[in-house]
């Protein structure tokens, strides 16, 4: 995988299997619990996980939603970003996760079409909440 010129990845080490990581991505009613960055923000998914497919969440009045490019339970997630608030383009997230003897390895990379595309505060935030939920061990982040 090359690391886009523009944009951030983030990584995150769990004491899970790959699966329940995978899960956490791709079940809405999992997802909603650590996807948005605010957690007083009531949030909900709509997840039609397959290459093609589309998905959006709404927390509270932010809608944001894309495409799958790319599905491969339970190692490897590709879609696109789209907040419906504005006008920029869509941009790419790639998700991989990978067993690491007896933890998961997680690592985001989100392709951003401009030097600061804003994302990755949000991202960390949402990442913050879904150790809460995985029990994070040794996350890191790296840009």
């Amino acid at each position: 995988m090359t690391l886009p010129e523009l944009g951030f990845t983030l990584e995150r080490t769990y004491a899970v299997a790959p699966e329940r990581v995978y899960a956490h991505f791709t079940e809405p009613e999992l997802m909603a619990r650590w996807f948005c960055p605010n957690p007083a923000q009531p949030t909900s998914c709509e997840l039609d996980v397959r290459p093609g497919g589309s998905w959006r969440v709404v927390m509270g009045d932010w809608v944001v939603g894309g495409r799958y490019l790319e599905v491969e339970p339970p190692t490897t997630l590709v879609f696109t970003f789209d907040w419906d608030h504005d006008d920029d383009p869509p941009t790419t997230v790639t998700v991989r996760i990978t067993s690491a003897g007896d933890r998961t390895l997680l690592v985001l990379a989100h392709e951003e079409a401009d030097a600061d595309g804003g994302h990755e505060q949000g991202w960390a935030l949402s990442l913050a909440r879904l150790d809460l939920e995985l029990g994070a061990h040794g996350g890191s982040s790296t840009a």
